[in-house]
C-alpha cells in the first residue's frame, strides 16, 4: 500500500473520527483487503478528509497493528530473538531477510513509481480470484491433508518481495503474504502466523520510517487512533487464528479470496 507522507497534527479533529479510524485499521490490516482504499473510501465519504490525509494516517497507525502483534505473540517473538532452537533461529534470519527486501522493493516503488490504486485492486482482485479457484479444487480433493508446509528461503525472499509490492495501492499485505502461503499448501493457521509475525518488524518500519522522514510529532488524536487499532487488531488476530483452526482449508481460501473480489467491485461503480 502506498501512503502519501503529510504532517497529520491537524487532521484528526474529533475523538469520533480517532476512534473510527482506529476500529477500520484494527480490522482491516489482517484481511485480504486494502484498508487504505477503505479508510479513504469511508473517511473522505462521513468526515470529508482528502484520500491524501487518510492515507498518511494511515502508515502511523501500524504502530498500533504492530505493537497488537509483538503482544499477541510475545512469547515466540522472545524465542526468536534469542534463538532458542535451531528452528527459531532460523526464522529470526529469514524475517530478518524478508524484512529488509520488503524494504528494498518498497522503498523505490513508494520513492519513484505513481502507481494507479486501480492496478492494485485488480491484482489484488485476480488474486482472490485464484485463492477461489485453489479453494474449490482442494474441496474436490479434501482426502489430502493439511500439514502444513516449509519456509523455505526461496519462499521467504519472495513473501518479503511480495510485502514490499504492497506498497502499490490496493494491494493488502497481509492477503498477498497469505495467499502465496495458502497456494504453496500451508495450512490456514500458519498461513495466518507467518503472515502477522511478517507484520511486526514491517510495521515498526515503515511507522518509525515516516516519523524521520517527515519529521512531523503525532497528536493525542492520532495516538487515540493508534491504541485502539491496537486493541481491535489484538482481538481481530485471535479471532483470525481461532477460524484458521475450525475451518477447512478450502473454505479460507474461498473467504479469503471472496473478501478480496468483493472490496475490488465497487470500484466497478465509479
Amino acid at each position: 500500500m502506498k501512503y502519501i507522507y503529510v504532517n497529520i497534527s491537524t487532521n484528526m479533529q474529533t475523538v469520533t473520527q480517532s476512534i473510527l479510524i482506529g476500529l477500520l485499521q484494527g480490522l482491516l490490516e489482517w484481511l485480504p483487503v486494502s484498508s487504505e482504499g477503505n479508510m479513504v473510501l469511508v473517511l473522505v465519504a462521513l468526515f470529508g478528509l482528502s484520500a491524501e490525509e487518510t492515507v498518511s494516517i494511515a502508515i502511523f497507525l501500524h504502530l498500533g497493528t504492530g505493537f497488537a502483534a509483538l503482544i499477541y505473540f510475545r512469547e515466540e517473538v522472545i524465542k526468536i530473538l534469542v534463538g532458542e532452537t535451531p528452528e527459531y533461529a532460523d526464522l529470526r534470519a529469514k524475517l530478518f531477510v524478508m524484512t529488509l527486501l520488503t524494504g528494498l522493493v518498497g522503498f523505490p516503488i513508494f520513492m519513484w513509481l505513481n502507481i494507479s490504486v486501480a492496478y492494485g485492486e485488480i491484482l489484488l482482485a485476480l488474486t482472490g480470484l485464484a485463492l477461489i479457484i485453489t479453494g474449490l479444487l482442494q474441496r474436490e480433493a479434501e482426502k489430502k491433508i493439511q500439514n502444513g508446509a516449509e519456509l523455505s528461503w526461496p519462499l521467504s525472499i519472495i513473501l518479503g518481495a511480495a510485502q514490499g509490492l504492497a506498497i502499490i495501492p490496493g494491494l493488502s499485505r497481509s492477503g498477498l503474504t497469505t495467499s502465496i502461503m495458502l497456494f504453496r499448501d500451508f495450512t490456514g493457521e500458519d498461513a495466518f502466523r507467518i503472515s502477522f509475525l511478517m507484520s511486526i518488524p514491517a510495521s515498526f518500519a515503515a511507522a518509525f520510517g515516516l516519523i524521520l522522514v517527515d519529521g512531523f510529532t503525532p497528536d493525542p488524536y492520532a495516538a487515540l487512533s493508534a491504541l485502539i487499532a491496537g486493541i481491535v487488531g489484538y482481538l481481530a488476530i485471535d479471532a483470525l487464528l481461532r477460524v484458521a483452526r475450525r475451518i477447512s482449508f478450502w473454505k479460507i481460501c474461498v473467504g479469503l479470496g471472496a473478501l478480496a473480489v468483493i472490496a475490488w467491485l465497487p470500484t466497478l461503480l465509479v
